[in-house]
């Protein structure tokens, strides 16, 4: 904090007038055209007087004056600098309450910014205005990252002219001291309020080069804002008046000066960046390096520098700039730094004890009473959200003189006023949690319980869409604001360092706070899994303790850091942690190198380890080789993103399953010349693992010399089994040499798979015939290409084929071959995907009245489920398994009004090829609903709130990195909003007289198959379904003839009626003898009007067609698996079948007219290339149409008489 500001050089409100553009246009006019008139008349009468070209004078006038005008700002600019060198030059001392040199304290933390392809990169505070047109830079940090002092740093260089920054202005708008005013101004007088210019210079200064002019908007946090601040008017005019809060958001919304350049400091961005108009960057305080920390202490404390680098929990901790001016504060003092030092709370605890041992001698109020008064006034400018305090309110709480506050003076109209502060806000937080633990037993709980249940609140409504975030934010601010005391009143719970403080004075911690702590720690873990997971795992650490801290993390299946990238003290908090416990499911990071080499012994500990790292070190190398050597460590996968022109992601896969580990080595995403490489190997080959991925990361200019490596690579491992290579370019010359010294190099090599382009393949020809000589068969399928031995078998199943969905459509842009990826995220229809019917599995006799979907799919591409209508959008082939699951209604309490808005599915795919999810759901869209719904994510007993990336009039798009449980919710009431629903009909005979028939109210996307499969033993009636009906109102079923029986006879609609059962809304019985009813659906809160129209029901009519048994599918499924080079060679009749297949909806129109166009003997390979995208039932159904169409060869397949090799292989084209 600053102790006193600048002396005042013009009055708030002094009778200034601001001129503004058209009066400075004017007044330059009139001296122009006045200078004119005045020569004329001196002319010599008679004189030769030649035409004035007026507007040649006009502009050289212009010119002159302007200059003129420059030259007398230049000089008052040059002693607005001066006056801001003096001004923020010194920074006062914490302690002895002396000035210091800001140069010598300055330390430059380590600052990231995310470029345009959300790829974060390290820059200095002179490069982050590096770029031309104007732009908003906001600056996170947490609290005590050091936000203002380089807001700070910024003002000095400037106005010491150290950077050539092109501002000619730059203001330094306190949010905090901006927040003392009361009184309505406009931006001059609020900018002419906070530096030494007045409203008059400033006025005539904006208007002459506005886009060279910097605004530094300091602790946007401070800012009282309301909900309504996002629906205030587009008002331009400088000479408005509003309160502080009003101007400077009109500022960030680009309203008023929008041709200027904004740096907004903040805690949160969540607020700005909703507020922000135009270009953004931004940035955030990752705190100190290592090495930063130590030049801090070697420059000034290189004696007891020591004790700090001894104590290693302590070091980490003084990354935090607020904490290494602390630490240097107490060595001033010359206080005992040496141990018992571990968490942020015994810190401050300890040097709350050096300054009241060494500055708060003879005080009139006791240490007990003292603390409380100070816990008093900091809570109440933290409820308020006030940093600044007046000094009425002040001296009725803490009595002279005053410890732990600064003080200062703010302007006002026609005086200035005593304010104080903590010496930093951080002590505010402490003193806040400090004085609930001080309270009286009953007290202390209430404010603890308020505490914890405004903060899950903010949580909780963080998620709202962004059209009701402007409700929430106000809590949701809130929340963050007050989130520091809650680890500070977990590290007070910790009485292995703070009971001798408390000892000492007398004090005592409630085991009931403690007790209420982990309580909602333990509750919280469960529910939240990315930014709010880091801020628990902070709070764990405060209370450090092991046994609690192992219990919670080790009922957790995932720990999602990757976000963003992890602070020094972030990694050292999971250290920890990890420490704690016996091992972790599922961990996703976001790390530096060398916090990695801090991480890496805690990482073997991970099943399943997901990494984000800035290079491949040694330290990623150790855990590839740990993954392979049978550890805990079972399944990694590390990405390295580049900052380029075109974004590269360097991929290593490694997956571990009984003896073998899968490896696979790629460059992704955005590359227009990728390689890929997955093998398969005994763990006895990492020892030279390390050679090839530093041979294939870093070579990336020479392509070629990268394959000739990787085959050489591949040639020294003897033990290998199999190899998958992808390439999206033509290989170099000379690779099918190199895929036969391959084979002889590895006699236990079984399989080789090649991925691609079919216009690349004019090599495979005569490597054929050479592989052929070799004991080998080559089999060419589309872009996929599978080499063998002779002797093994071969069949569609063992090869899924690969295609690129962008090589299947026409008029792509030539930017989404960059990558498969890239193109699959920016498929936005659900309708565009190709549609498949799921073989229907049966796990287990207590799982026989639930359905387990399974999809093949054969490449990459958008693939809808026929029975569900979900969408997945897969980035390659793989096996994906699905099925229906309750919802625990538990899980969701404490999240406000979230309900569920679908089925809860279980989602599983081993190869990890989904990459988007497209979740159906039954809305009807309208601007009272549209931004209501999300998706939530299971994992275990946790919960995580997912916002949609996309939400169309049928399906909700979400991207999704690992595989678990996914349903719909509601994020706000569903009450009186219409919905699609659907009547469905199931008839069950009671006795040989009686017969019921069950009338189901459902939302549109409940699967009608799953309902069928809890109520296999009724019939199901099939019926046109479709209907509208409003969630929670009451309905009756009409039913004629009249002596049917309905009950009950009005019920209401249940829209969360997604469970495992479906009970009927309605019963009809009914005679036996009754063939035909006639139903309607009214609403009774609508007298009765009409939402299901009465339509005739034959109870006598068959029902939906039965799906085949099991065993039946199985043999029909594995006749196409088995004899797929069989019928490729032998099936005539491939479009009579397909015809039929495309009648029933079993393959698309478009792979229709691909089969249609195709060479007779391709026409049968794309004919199987759908039965795999298809499923079992298409299979089933092809199986049925050839038994119809060609019998006699179906029967020769099924009795073993072929009428050629079954291994027959595929001819290749020139």
């Amino acid at each position: 904090m600053m102790a006193n500001t600048e002396p005042i050089t013009q009055p708030l409100g002094a009778d200034v007038k601001p001129m503004d553009y058209s009066e400075i246009k004017m007044k330059t006019q009139r001296e122009i055209y006045g200078e004119q008139k005045l020569e004329s008349i001196t002319q010599p009468l008679g004189a030769d007087v030649k035409p004035r070209d007026n507007s040649e004078y006009k502009r050289k006038r212009q010119r002159e004056i302007y200059g003129e005008q420059m030259l007398g700002f230049s000089e008052i600019v040059q002693q607005y600098k001066l006056a801001v060198k003096q001004k923020y030059e010194s920074e006062w001392s914490f302690v002895s309450g002396k000035q210091e040199s800001f140069a010598d304290l300055f330390i430059e933390p380590v600052i990231i910014q995310k470029n345009e392809n959300d790829v974060f990169k390290n820059i200095s505070v002179s490069e982050i205005f590096q770029f031309c047109d104007p732009v908003s830079v906001i600056l996170q940090g947490n609290t005590g990252s050091g936000k203002s002092f380089i807001a700070q740093k910024i003002m000095l260089d400037w106005a010491s002219e150290r950077l050539h920054w092109c501002f000619d202005l730059v203001f330094y708008l306190r949010c905090e001291e901006l927040m003392c005013i009361s009184e309505e101004m406009n931006l001059i007088d609020l900018l002419s309020y906070s530096c030494s210019l007045t409203s008059d210079q400033i006025s005539k200064m904006l208007q002459q080069s506005p886009e060279k002019v910097l605004f530094i908007i300091d602790g946007f946090d401070e800012l009282r804002l309301t909900e309504h601040i996002y629906g205030m008017s587009a008002n331009t005019d400088l000479l408005q008046k509003a309160p502080p809060e009003v101007i400077l958001c009109g500022l960030i919304r680009r309203y008023l000066i929008s041709e200027s350049t904004l740096l907004v400091t903040t805690r949160t961005k969540n607020t700005v960046n909703k507020l922000l108009n135009g270009q953004k960057r931004f940035s955030e305080i990752m705190g100190f390096s290592a090495s930063q920390v130590d030049g801090y202490f070697q420059k000034f404390f290189r004696t007891e520098y020591d004790c700090v680098k001894a104590n290693k929990s302590l070091f980490t901790a003084c990354s935090i700039p607020v904490i290494c001016r602390i630490i240097s504060e107490m060595f001033r003092v010359g206080a005992d730094v040496t141990s018992g030092l571990e968490t942020n709370t015994s810190i401050y605890v300890d040097f709350v004890c050096t300054l009241l041992e060494h500055h708060c001698q003879g005080l009139s109020q006791s240490v007990p009473t003292l603390l409380r008064s100070l816990g008093q006034l900091a809570e109440r400018g933290m409820l308020e959200q006030q940093v600044l305090l007046d000094e009425k309110t002040v001296n009725e709480t803490v009595s002279v003189p005053y410890p732990f506050l600064s003080k200062f003076l703010i302007k006002r109209m026609i005086h200035q006023e005593t304010m104080f502060s903590f010496m930093h806000l951080s002590f505010q937080e402490f003193f806040t949690a400090l004085y609930c633990v001080l309270l009286d037993e009953e007290e202390s709980q209430r404010k603890v319980r308020e505490l914890l249940h405004t903060v899950e609140r903010g949580w909780a409504l963080s998620c709202w869409s962004d059209k009701d975030f402007s409700k929430a934010d106000v809590e949701v601010r809130r929340a963050k604001f007050l989130q520091p005391v809650i680890l500070f009143l977990c590290g007070l719970c910790n009485t292995e360092w703070i009971h001798s403080f408390f000892k000492k004075h007398n004090m005592t911690v409630s085991i009931n706070i403690e007790t209420q702590l982990k309580e909602w720690l333990n509750l919280c873990s469960k529910r939240y899994q990315n930014e709010h997971m880091l801020f628990i795992l902070h709070c764990l650490y405060e209370l450090h303790e092991k046994s609690f801290i192992g219990n919670v993390l080790q009922g957790l299946n995932l720990i999602d850091l990757s976000n963003i990238p992890l602070k020094r003290t972030d990694c050292w908090v999971l250290k920890y942690c990890l420490q704690c416990c016996e091992h972790i499911r599922n961990l996703k990071l976001h790390v530096t190198s060398e916090d990695l080499k801090m991480l890496q012994p805690e990482l073997f500990l991970c099943k399943e380890l997901w990494l984000m790292v800035d290079c491949i070190s040694d330290d990623v190398v150790g855990l590839i080789s740990a993954a392979g050597k049978g550890k805990i460590l079972n399944k990694l996968n590390i990405k390295k993103p580049e900052i380029r022109e075109k974004v590269f992601f360097p991929e290593i896969t490694v997956s571990v399953r009984d003896e073998d580990i899968m490896l696979s080595f790629g460059r992704s995403v955005f590359a227009s010349s990728n390689t890929k490489l997955t093998l398969t190997c005994p763990s006895s080959v990492f020892s030279t693992i390390k050679w090839f991925v530093e041979l294939y990361i870093y070579q990336f200019g020479d392509l070629r010399k990268m394959e000739l490596g990787l085959f050489n690579f591949l040639k020294s491992m003897f033990d290998l089994k199999k190899v998958f290579m992808q390439f999206y370019e033509c290989p170099m010359p000379g690779f099918a040499s190199e895929i036969q010294s391959l084979i002889q190099a590895c006699p236990s090599l079984t399989e080789v798979r090649i991925k691609i382009s079919e216009k690349s393949q004019t090599f495979l020809k005569p490597l054929k015939e050479s592989l052929k000589q070799m004991g080998w068969t080559l089999t060419v399928r589309g872009n996929s290409v599978l080499i063998n031995p002779d002797g093994k078998s071969f069949t569609v199943e063992n090869l899924k084929m690969k295609r690129e969905k962008s090589e299947r459509r026409k008029g792509e842009s030539s930017a989404g071959s960059c990558s498969l990826k890239a193109e699959l995220s920016e498929q936005s229809s659900s309708d565009n995907a190709d549609v498949f019917t799921p073989e229907l599995l049966q796990e287990d006799d207590e799982e026989k009245r639930k359905n387990t979907y399974r999809f093949v799919c054969p490449h990459a591409g958008q693939f809808r489920c026929s029975l569900t209508s979900l969408v997945f959008v897969m980035e390659g082939e793989g096996e994906v398994l699905y099925k229906t699951v309750s919802w625990d209604p538990r899980v969701l309490d404490g999240l406000g009004q979230i309900q569920p808005a679908g089925p809860l599915y279980d989602i599983d795919c081993f190869h990890g090829s989904v990459s988007q999810l497209h979740c159906p759901h039954c809305e009807i869209f309208s601007e009272e609903n549209k931004d209501g719904l999300a998706v939530a994510h299971f994992v275990g007993g946790n919960v995580e709130i997912i916002q949609p990336l996309k939400v169309t009039e049928t399906h909700v798009v979400i991207e999704i990195r690992e595989l678990s449980s996914y349903g719909l919710v509601w994020i706000k009431s569903i009450l009186g909003i219409p919905i699609r629903g659907q009547v469905l009909l199931f008839l069950r005979n009671l006795t040989l007289e009686r017969k019921q028939l069950n009338v189901h109210l459902l939302p549109g996307n409940v699967p009608v198959s799953e309902v069928q499969s809890r109520h296999r033993d009724k019939k199901y009636v099939e019926t046109s379904s479709k209907c509208h009906l409003i969630a929670y109102q009451k309905y009756s079923l009409c039913c004629q003839p009249e002596e049917c029986e309905v009950q009950p006879l009005t019920e209401m609609f249940e829209f969360d009626n997604f469970g495992q059962n479906y009970h009927p809304t309605f019963e009809v019985f009914l005679d036996v003898n009754i063939k035909e009813v006639r139903l309607g659906i009214l609403d009774k809160t609508k007298g009765g009007k009409e939402v299901w129209n009465r339509r005739r029901i034959f109870l006598t009519a068959p029902s939906k067609a039965e799906e085949p048994s099991e065993h039946r599918r199985i043999s029909e499924t594995e006749f196409v698996n088995t004899h797929g080079d069989e019928l490729i060679q032998r099936v005539s009749s491939v479009m009579a079948i397909a015809d039929s297949l495309k009648s029933k909806h079993m393959i698309t129109n478009e792979m229709w007219r691909k089969i249609n166009a195709a060479e007779p003997q391709q026409k049968m390979r794309l004919l199987l290339e759908a039965l795999d995208s298809g499923g079992a039932s298409v299979k089933a159904e092809f199986y049925k149409l050839l038994k119809e169409n060609e019998p006699f060869l179906v029967d020769d397949l099924e009795s073993g008489h072929s009428g050629s090799s079954p291994h027959a292989e595929s001819k290749l084209e020139a």
